[in-house]
């Protein structure tokens, strides 16, 4: 005991010697700030008014072969931007910076501020010398994403190495996805570095799957072998460097290989990325690959979808375009949501939900029926086809050809699969069945059928979707009768090879690069401020897919989609190749310039369509607006799936993030979306929802105005599948206001990213959620369907007249009496998102896929994360930490209020903070007096 109290004794005057030696260094910066006081008196005066002043600037990477990459170089002086020439030494490996700068005198401070894809943005300030040079050397660090991208590349090459493939695929989560909080679009600046040529979105072999924000970010390595016909991933899961599955898929997988995957996976995710590498081996075609991955998955629904589409185009083609302003479309579509074709028509028409040219009802038993107008706004009148597809009779058939039952085995139906986009390629009317085709539709049956809207933001008639009753009542009064069907020229164009794709992207590159010029711009390659947007990637010229067009782009450029530089901008798949080239001057957002160009597949020449100097002629888009206040890339990939910018759209992102904040998925747990007041706003929520009509979670009821009062937006549902029960709410929005004159695209930007000062500001948005209640099976179908057979007359009402009830109510009981509560069935599944391929049992009780597209998005499985295992904890974890972007978790607080002596400790800590910060505050106070 009385040894414990001298080590105390010794411990408290250790302590108090520390203590002074404290207040001795607070006295010491006092001097010193008294001495600079004198130092300052009379400052050197060498003011120049053609003053050369020259920075060199050292630039390192976490990644060594980053430094090829050209980086955004930003100069300022007491917060205003200065103009530069720039040069680098290959030899030092120096950017050099020289500008005339009339303040410049020795001491000057500038801000340097440098920015390279997929890394953290960095600043630092130089200071100038008596020659008015400085040099500084910034350490720049890879963000998360990025490292994950990157890591996973070379981890996979290491596993299998890239050079010894034939061909490679990747299928990841990044970029809508979240990670940290921010978008993970630099995970695909990752995996396209670090796959060294092997994967991009020039090749058509990089798929961003649909995926909601809070779904894990994986990334799946696919190779194919040639010489051994096998095909094989490595798959990487929740962000973790450690694949959890390294092996063969494709047509040779056995059932006991198939559980492996599907334990491992998550029997959702095992389908999704199984069945589009299993179609990108059988040869699916770039654009249709990319729609698969909107869809979440490739099945007979999607094919057959396709297929309606071959048959449309070819007896009853596109003939101008209808719809309001910007909105235009060549056809319009009555859908019945969850038969998965749905999703085809969207992505390869153009019709998006939020264009007002569909309408997704859940109308009927048949899922698989879908009606196509084609309207002639000239003449106030259209045609109606109504087709479908029978997913009994197509497996019949492949059945009967080759003795194979698709529900046999996994290997049966991936074999399946391949015969689907055979036929899809040498036969598709085969995969379709044309129901009814009509002529004589007029202006009263489209707005019972579509809606009514004269003009934006008023809508005088409820839509009513695919009502067959009505239609075949109109057919049976002689109002619609039998169309005729249409011939075209058989004589198919000679396809373009790689090569010469590359060439028009590298020639439409060239041409603006020139015009540039000769404004004096010269764009210097991976310009962040200069961006391309194109409709490569969703036309075809020839029958060509034009992926390849943006290798060209970028090797003129360094453009590129990860980059949020190259933009390809939603359209259908006939119309013209075009390209607008737009530069913003990284000084001045209000100082632009573009340039528009259009190829002619006849002569082979691309025809200059506008700039920014001929006020008579316009871009080809005017996504343009945007990109110079920099919105999120997930933003910006539903305006592209929009295919244009405007008002209308604006609010989608808000109330995605709205909904994210008040409805989180959990386990088991996924959204459906359903639209009430259907516009441009729907293609951004269904985009960053995750959500579509071919999973058959997005549906578009579009009331009259009476109904919704123009505020009653729509209806989102968070769907448990495992206790079939739902929460419900109606999205009430009132929009912000904004002071005249203000650029509400601005404005919405600041909004998006969480900033609420913006003077322009004058009234934020308005968001809540009505008549939240819990729902069961029999509710959701009520709701889906429109509630036209109940007390209520509109899923609107029939949700405000629902009653209070608690889960136990609506849950049924288990056999043995109790009640489910939802809580002990788990799914292995790590998306929260989830599409409809429905899971069966094979005969040797194996759990496979099958490649149905009609099952209810309502009654998919879905999961939340599954706990990563202790080595991806670590990787994890250990990233987190090298990132700077989040504390350690294991970090805790813990006083011994035993021991008073700690007190002293903080005491002492406190004194040299404060005396640090005082004497370092007077110094500076001092030095510019």
């Amino acid at each position: 005991m009385v040894k414990t109290l001298e080590n105390n004794q010794k411990s408290k005057n250790f302590l108090k010697s520390i203590f002074v030696l404290a207040i001795f260094i607070f006295t010491l910066f006092m001097i010193a700030g008294a001495s600079a006081v004198d130092n300052t008196q009379e400052p050197i005066d060498n003011h120049n008014k053609n003053s050369n002043v020259k920075i060199d600037i050292k630039i390192n990477h976490d990644y060594s072969d980053d430094e090829k990459i050209n980086p955004s170089i930003s100069v300022k002086h007491n917060n205003n931007s200065i103009n530069y020439t720039k040069s680098y030494n290959t030899a030092t490996k120096k950017y050099t910076l020289i500008f005339n700068h009339s303040e410049a005198t020795k001491n000057t401070i500038y801000n340097i501020l440098i920015s390279v894809p997929g890394y953290n943005t960095k600043s630092q300030n130089v200071t100038l010398n008596g020659n008015l040079t400085a040099s500084s050397t910034f350490q720049m660090k890879a963000t998360k994403s990025y490292k994950i991208g990157r890591e996973a590349a070379k981890k996979a090459n290491s596993l299998r190495p890239f050079a010894n493939s034939s061909e490679m695929l990747v299928i990841t989560t990044a970029g809508m996805v979240y990670v940290g909080g921010k978008t993970s679009e630099d995970a695909l600046e990752g995996i396209i570095n670090g796959a060294n040529g092997y994967v991009g979105f020039g090749l058509g072999n990089l798929l961003t799957l649909s995926a909601v924000r809070t779904d894990p970010l994986n990334i799946a390595f696919i190779y194919k072998y040639k010489s051994s016909g096998k095909v094989y991933m490595v798959f990487f899961k929740n962000g973790s460097l450690e694949p959890v599955y390294n092996g063969i898929i494709g047509t040779s997988l056995k059932s006991s290989e198939w559980k492996i995957i599907q334990d491992m996976l998550g029997k959702e995710d095992a389908y999704s990325y199984v069945s589009i590498a299993n179609s990108w081996d059988a040869g699916l075609p770039a654009d249709i690959l990319t729609q698969a991955a909107y869809h979440g998955h490739v099945c007979t629904g999607l094919i057959s979808g396709q297929a309606m589409i071959e048959a449309l185009l070819k007896y009853y083609p596109p003939k101008g375009e209808s719809g309001l302003p910007l909105e235009n479309t060549a056809y319009y579509v009555l859908g019945v949501p969850g038969g998965s074709d749905d999703d085809a028509f969207t992505w390869s028409l153009d019709i998006t939900p939020g264009k007002r040219a569909y309408i997704g009802i859940d109308t009927m038993v048949n899922k698989t029926a879908t009606g196509f107008i084609r309207w002639n706004s000239q003449t106030k009148t259209g045609l109606l086809i109504i087709m479908s597809y029978n997913e009994d009779l197509i497996m019949k058939k492949y059945k009967k050809l080759t003795g194979l039952d698709p529900k046999a085995n996994v290997s049966n139906d991936l074999k399946y699969q391949k015969w689907l986009i055979q036929t899809l390629t040498n036969d598709p009317l085969s995969l379709v069945d044309i129901l009814y085709e009509f002529k004589g539709l007029n202006e009263t049956h489209l707005f019972y059928l579509m809606g009514e809207e004269p003009g934006k933001g008023t809508v005088t008639q409820s839509a009513h979707g695919l009502d067959m009753d009505y239609i075949l009542n109109l057919s049976k009064e002689g109002f619609l009768t039998n169309a005729t069907r249409e011939t075209q020229n058989t004589t198919k164009p000679k396809p373009l090879t790689n090569h010469e794709l590359e060439k028009i992207g590298e020639d439409a590159a060239k041409k603006a690069k020139q015009y540039f010029l000769s404004l004096g711009i010269d764009i210097g390659k991976d310009n962040s401020k200069f961006f391309v947007l194109t409709s490569a990637g969703f036309v075809r010229i020839n029958g060509t897919v034009t992926n390849k067009v943006f290798d060209g782009i970028y090797n003129i450029f360094g453009s590129q989609l990860s980059r949020k530089t190259l933009l390809p901008v939603h359209t259908s798949l006939w119309k013209d190749l075009v390209f607008d080239f737009f530069w913003v001057d990284p000084n001045n957002n209000s100082n632009t310039l573009s340039y528009s160009l259009k190829y002619d597949p006849i002569t082979g020449e691309l025809i200059t369509t506008g700039n920014s100097s001929d006020e008579s002629s316009n871009a080809n888009y005017i996504i343009q607006e945007v990109l110079k206040y920099d919105p999120p890339y997930d933003v910006l990939i539903a305006w592209l799936f929009h295919n244009h910018v405007c008002g209308g759209s604006s609010p989608g992102y808000l109330i995605s993030d709205y909904i994210y904040k008040e409805h989180p998925l959990g386990e088991n747990e996924s959204y459906i979306y359903i639209t009430t007041n259907a516009n441009c706003k729907d293609d951004v929520i269904s985009r960053l929802l995750g959500v579509s009509p071919g999973m058959g979670n997005y549906f578009n009821l579009r009331y009259d105005d009476s109904i919704t009062n123009k505020s009653n937006v729509g209806i989102i549902i968070k769907w448990n599948s495992v206790t079939k029960t739902g929460t419900v709410s109606i999205v009430n929005w009132v929009a912000p206001k904004f002071a005249e004159g203000s650029d509400s695209y601005e404005e919405y930007i600041k909004l998006y990213k969480g900033d609420y000062s913006s003077p322009n500001l004058i009234q934020a948005q308005q968001i809540s959620f009505l008549a939240t209640k819990l729902i069961n099976e029999a509710d959701l179908q009520k709701i889906i369907s429109g509630a036209k057979n109940t007390a209520e007359g509109n899923a609107l009402a029939f949700i405000m007249a629902l009653p209070d009830r608690t889960l136990d109510e609506l849950i049924p009981p288990i056999n043995n009496g109790s009640t489910n509560n939802g809580g002990s069935k788990t799914n292995s599944s790590s998306n929260n998102h989830k599409t409809n391929g429905d899971s069966s049992s094979n005969s040797d009780g194996s759990d496979l896929f099958t490649s149905s597209g009609t099952s209810q998005g309502y009654s998919h499985s879905s999961a939340g994360l599954n706990t990563v295992s202790a080595s991806a904890a670590t990787e994890s974890a250990s990233a987190a930490e090298n990132d700077g972007s989040q504390g350690n978790s294991y970090e805790v607080s813990k006083v011994n209020t035993e021991i008073n002596d700690f007190n002293l400790v903080y005491a002492i800590i406190l004194v040299l903070v404060v005396g640090g910060l005082a004497g370092f505050g007077y110094v500076r106070h001092a030095s510019k007096k």
